[in-house]
């Protein structure tokens, strides 16, 4: 009975973590991110970034008793320390993949995609420990009760508020100002530490003010959906633009091209592939796709900031790996 009772309190966090980590990896249509990086992304919100979390705010809770009521600093601790340190902690893979693997941060969709991950892991770990918590105080009812709050009700609320940072950061990527540049992250981060402390400034309060939580964290993350909505359609428009050339060199057909930047119209020709002539083709038609959006980010990448990462040797690998599948593609018809 006890085995049972803890299987479900770490599936109560594990299992809508997942869900949330598989709703946002589908939503970035066009080019996916390397796996490996969503996976560290959200190892580190996962272990690092809770664990020294946990170290720094129980180290400033020491001093903010010594000077402060009880309750009093218990509040300020929730309302002001917390948010501070865990969004700091929680920026440190995004500008880790941003000053370092410039060519898989191409934008606002990867700010918000790898600001979500970093945000679930964080979630996933903290509300394991209110869910074992809760269930040596209360049995498996209270963790039920609370998991339906932290992780439904709240559930997404650390990538929303970490995703502030990585649409900051992918509002920098191309920018042509040094005040976007600098300005943009800052302000992103600013923005998702603002979001934290109105939430656990009223939610502390354990009243009906807590309506007022639910309001800010819930505007967020529709504003979060716009405008992942609002780069999926850029990222949708750039790939047709860049693959231009591609069309008119022979490298792709206009139908490819425009399926590569088409997401439906790109589902509805593998599913078509896939019943004629079988999976191994729908994978390769699906690969050739990944591949042109991808050429089409790298070519993007060169011309606004010229070869600084090795992008026209990678151009030129993508351009043989996609020539090398129309010819697979062609001899398996």
């Amino acid at each position: 009975m006890i085995f049972l009772a803890l299987l479900l309190t770490v599936l109560a966090a594990v299992v809508p973590s997942v869900i949330y980590t598989g709703i946002a990896w589908w939503l970035d249509r066009y080019e996916k991110e390397p796996w490996w990086v969503l996976v560290l992304t959200f190892f580190w919100g996962a272990v690092p970034a809770i664990l020294l979390a946990l170290i720094v705010e129980v180290a400033f809770d020491i001093p903010l008793r010594l000077f402060f009521m009880p309750s009093q600093a218990e509040f300020f601790a929730s309302a002001v320390v917390a948010p501070i340190v865990e969004e700091l902690l929680k920026a440190v893979p995004l500008l880790f993949i941003f000053w370092f693997y410039r060519r898989e941060f191409d934008g606002i969709m990867d700010g918000l995609i790898y600001g979500a991950m970093v945000g679930f892991g964080f979630a996933m770990t903290e509300n394991l420990f209110y869910f074992l918590g809760a269930l040596a105080e209360g049995g498996i009812g209270s963790v039920l009760a609370l998991a339906f709050l932290r992780a439904v009700v709240f559930g997404l609320n650390h990538a929303l508020f970490s995703s502030a940072f990585g649409f900051g950061l992918g509002l920098a990527r191309y920018a042509r100002t040094g005040l976007v540049r600098f300005g943009a992250p800052v302000a992103g981060l600013l923005a998702g530490i603002g979001l934290h402390m109105v939430h656990n400034a009223f939610v502390s309060t354990g009243s009906v003010l807590c309506l007022v939580s639910l309001f800010s964290d819930w505007t967020g993350i529709l504003l979060w959906l716009v405008l992942v909505w609002v780069a999926g359609r850029q990222e949708a428009r750039l790939i047709q633009e860049e693959l231009a050339d591609e069309v008119a060199a022979g490298l792709l057909t206009p139908h490819q091209a425009r399926a590569a930047g088409k997401y439906r119209e790109r589902v509805a020709v593998r599913w078509a592939a896939l019943q004629e002539r079988g999976f191994g083709y729908a994978h390769k038609l699906g690969r050739l796709y990944a591949l042109a959006a991808e050429l089409a980010f790298r070519k993007r990448q060169l011309r606004l900031q010229g070869d600084a990462h090795g992008v026209a040797d990678e151009i030129v690998r993508l351009r043989r790996r996609i020539s090398q599948l129309q010819e697979e593609l062609v001899a398996d018809v």
